[in-house]
């Protein structure tokens, strides 16, 4: 998830919002990770789930519009929540992303996206420049 997960909320917003991770791995166990800069801060992919979408939909989206990456979204792996994914923007808002994990495999790489996409082995994450979410939440997942 790009930092942050989504457009920066309404200063007076305090509360939950609702998002989803994609979490695509290869056969070799490697990581899909998103950024905006290919120095970095690396991000999960995903972000805040529409209203009236379901989380399949939700993934398959962001995945598109973020990344111009086509997915096969899988089964449900785990809910992220607390205080590791609260966010105090500079503008004011307080949020905390309640985020659930989808697994998913990659059907093809699209035309040019907003961001950036790159594999990473397990071995390169405890190392890498990654913004909060995607370290609270690759440790959550024990992948970090």
């Amino acid at each position: 998830m790009s930092e942050p997960l989504s457009p920066e909320p309404s200063p007076n917003f305090t509360g939950i919002i609702r998002s989803v991770v994609v979490l695509v791995r290869d056969e070799d166990g490697r990581v899909l990770l998103a950024s905006t800069s290919k120095n970095g801060p690396w991000s999960c992919i995903g972000g805040g789930v529409n209203d009236d979408e379901d989380l399949v939909s939700a993934a398959t989206r962001l995945a598109r519009e973020d990344c111009g990456l086509s997915v096969e979204v899988g089964e449900l792996l785990t809910e992220l929540s607390g205080d590791k994914f609260r966010v105090l923007y500079e503008c004011g808002a307080d949020v905390t992303y309640q985020a659930v994990v989808l697994s998913a495999s990659l059907f093809a790489e699209g035309e040019q996206a907003p961001m950036l996409t790159r594999w990473f082995a397990p071995t390169e994450l405890a190392d890498l420049y990654l913004d909060e979410f995607a370290r609270a939440a690759l440790e959550d997942l024990h992948l970090r």
